[in-house]
């Protein structure tokens, strides 16, 4: 897991080319431990699962709709979905030796027990079976064309993949770094492109597509491109004209923090270190590499998804009664502001000034200080001062203004 996380962290870091660092997640083999982006192969396993979850994330398409039957609305056909699977029929997982462990029973049986495992091409054959006819499916990508199977079907399935005359492969990222900082996609949800679901504005969508590919897929390039555009800049307010408008980028729409982002803005705001079951102390809820380790239950209630599935709806960011309960009156928050060595403890100790502390807090929590009018506002001597202090952290983390990105 580990190792996985720090060769995707590293591959973003140093600006990897996106075609590049798909053709490396695609074609790796070896070691999971020795050749990190194996992990990915190593997860999916089987040709049907590496089918839907290549496709939908590096394409925009959803093929799990048409696994069992052709697709009822769109172009996509059983025989596809098989094809598409046959490029990956040879991707074998056999276990290792490093790291490896006997654990006996109580009855002195012993197991053999690694984690590693080793991801290589099956030279025996191997092939995906359609299951109308049992009979073995010929490797073919769903348009286009590509070139005559090698020894390694992957490599030619990357090759046309990767491609710049591929029209999807681009245009599925452009407009999901896009659908990240305006919060929507152009094509919306980002993972589920088909003729039904058209852009909002194909126009714009086809020129960040084509920057994106004449930059070589430089994926920072492309997030300079849509922060340094008018269209990201715009202000949340509206006009008459636009005040309903949630589709064409007219302005700025306020979205809810990520679960993670919400988390880790709390234990900031209020000098909390959050702890992680198995993960060092202080570590962040967005470095947190698993979806599945244990921690706090905020972070399930507000829509952190497990990490299951390729589909981006996984994640939620909906609102509702619970998320309020839990933000006026849940552990998570109350724990957090209530700390001895919290925050706000330490400013309200350290300050006799309550102006001083009242800004403190303000900076903290909004990244702003307060109006004359909020500040007239709050009096620290309506009751025991700490007290008081914690309450006004608690509104400003209980705001629109902490809870969403405006």
């Amino acid at each position: 897991m580990w190792l996985f996380r720090n060769w995707i962290e590293k591959s973003v870091a140093e600006n990897k080319p996106y075609d590049k660092m798909v053709r490396e997640l695609l074609t790796a083999e070896g070691s999971c431990y020795e050749n990190p982006a194996v992990n990915y192969m190593r997860v999916l396993r089987e040709p049907g699962k590496i089918t839907e979850d290549v496709s939908q994330t590096f394409l925009g398409v959803r093929f799990n709709c048409n696994k069992c039957h052709d697709h009822p609305f769109e172009k996509w056909t059983q025989n596809q979905y098989y094809e598409f699977g046959a490029y990956f029929a040879q991707v074998s997982i056999k276990r290792g030796f490093l790291g490896k462990e006997v654990i006996r029973n109580n009855t002195g049986d012993a197991t053999p027990v690694t984690g590693e495992e080793i991801v290589y091409r099956n030279y025996a054959g191997g092939e995906v079976k359609h299951p109308k006819s049992d009979m073995a499916v010929a490797p073919k990508v769903p348009f286009g064309d590509a070139r005559a199977v090698g020894e390694d079907r992957r490599d030619a399935f990357v090759d046309w993949l990767t491609s710049k005359d591929n029209p999807l492969f681009a245009k599925s990222m452009a407009n999901r770094v896009w659908s990240y900082f305006l919060g929507k996609g152009i094509i919306d949800p980002v993972d589920d492109i088909r003729a039904s679901n058209p852009a909002s504005n194909p126009e714009l969508l086809d020129a960040l597509t084509d920057e994106f590919v004449k930059g070589g897929f430089d994926v920072r390039k492309l997030m300079r491109t849509i922060c340094l555009s008018r269209t990201y800049q715009l202000s949340i307010a509206g006009n008459k004209w636009n005040e309903d408008d949630r589709a064409n980028f007219s302005h700025a729409i306020p979205r809810r923090l990520s679960a993670e982002q919400m988390y880790d803005a709390v234990m900031i705001a209020t000098g909390t270190r959050p702890n992680f079951n198995g993960m060092p102390q202080g570590m962040r809820a967005a470095e947190v590499p698993d979806g599945n380790v244990k921690g706090d239950d905020f972070l399930a209630l507000f829509g952190r998804p497990k990490r299951m599935s390729a589909c981006e709806c996984e994640r939620t960011s909906n609102i509702t009664l619970s998320h309020a309960l839990s933000m006026i009156n849940g552990v998570t928050i109350s724990d957090a502001i209530n700390k001895s060595d919290s925050r706000i403890a330490k400013v309200v100790e350290a300050n006799s000034d309550d102006k001083k502390v009242v800004e403190e807090i303000y900076l903290t929590c909004l990244n702003r200080l307060p109006s004359e009018k909020e500040l007239a506002a709050i009096d620290l001597t309506k009751g025991p001062r700490l007290e008081v202090a914690q309450d006004v952290a608690w509104a400003l983390i209980n705001s629109p203004a902490f809870l969403f990105n405006r």
